[in-house]
């Protein structure tokens, strides 16, 4: 079976409950000191009824963080969690590719928003809190840019990355693929994926160089915030396992890094599937 050709990875509509485990490292390493963040979650993605006209479907993505590796270090990053809050859970709609098409409940994601707004509100101080809050009611506000604002969400964004839709020739595919979360600025990367059949499924490898940077000045003010140096490489490597039986990813890692003269940043993503 492992010298079998696969031209395309065909979806299945999921059946029962995934539950995984997610693990977040970062890490900024310059020549004079190291920063750290680590962090863990349950992740339940939850099936519903498939449509037999269209085939669409709708889930639900629940995440809980493991309180005990996920104390925040400073305001940010108590900032950030009770942010995270309000997409725990989440419900998508997917077509018949498997592709996120509409995040539903909007009316009452943006109510659970406001309520955690005034806790944030009363909890933190500082000038940065409100353009930080703006920034996000822009990005939750109910309607057409919704689904989009979310699937640039760190875990959706890794998860739901259009694997069905791909043509792969002689096991090969290359495409590009914007990855948010990593810097302050989306990054596009040219990337390399190929995939091999296995008795459990396939595995599909990955490895890419930056394409693009959306909001260059932006980015361009955030690195200077770190290093002088000029950027020497920006990077991906990884993979993205797909289950047999379920039709669905069951494990995945994903490996960044940015890497200047003396200083380095790495996102490490790792996904598994609980026992």
């Amino acid at each position: 079976m492992t010298g079998m050709t696969i031209s395309k990875i065909h979806y299945k509509p999921l059946k029962e409950t995934l539950n995984m485990h997610l693990k977040i490292a970062i890490s900024e390493r310059t020549n004079q000191k190291v920063e750290y963040i680590h962090k863990d979650f349950d992740i339940n993605i939850v099936p519903g009824k498939v449509s037999f006209w269209t085939g669409s479907q709708r889930i639900t993505v629940y995440r809980k963080p493991n309180a005990i590796n996920n104390l925040p270090n400073n305001d940010a990053d108590a900032f950030v969690q009770q942010v995270s809050t309000v997409l725990n859970p989440v419900s998508l709609k997917l077509n018949f590719n498997g592709s996120p098409t509409v995040v539903e409940q909007q009316e009452v994601l943006w109510k659970k928003w406001l309520n955690t707004r005034t806790n944030i509100e009363n909890s933190f101080a500082g000038n940065w809190v409100e353009n930080a809050l703006t920034t996000i009611d822009r990005k939750l506000l109910p309607g057409d840019n919704l689904t989009n604002n979310l699937m640039q969400d760190l875990f959706l964004n890794e998860y739901f990355r259009n694997v069905y839709q791909v043509n792969f020739t002689e096991n090969i595919f290359r495409g590009e693929r914007t990855v948010y979360g990593f810097c302050p600025a989306p990054i596009q990367f040219g990337e390399k994926w190929r995939v091999k059949p296995l008795p459990t499924g396939c595995l599909i490898k990955f490895s890419g160089q930056k394409a693009e940077i959306h909001d260059q000045p932006g980015f361009n003010c955030w690195l200077k915030t770190k290093t002088d140096d000029r950027i020497e490489e920006i990077r991906v490597d990884g993979f993205y396992q797909v289950d047999a039986a379920t039709g669905w990813c069951n494990a995945l890692e994903s490996h960044y890094q940015l890497t200047t003269g003396n200083f380095e940043k790495t996102l490490d993503i790792f996904l598994t599937t609980h026992e």
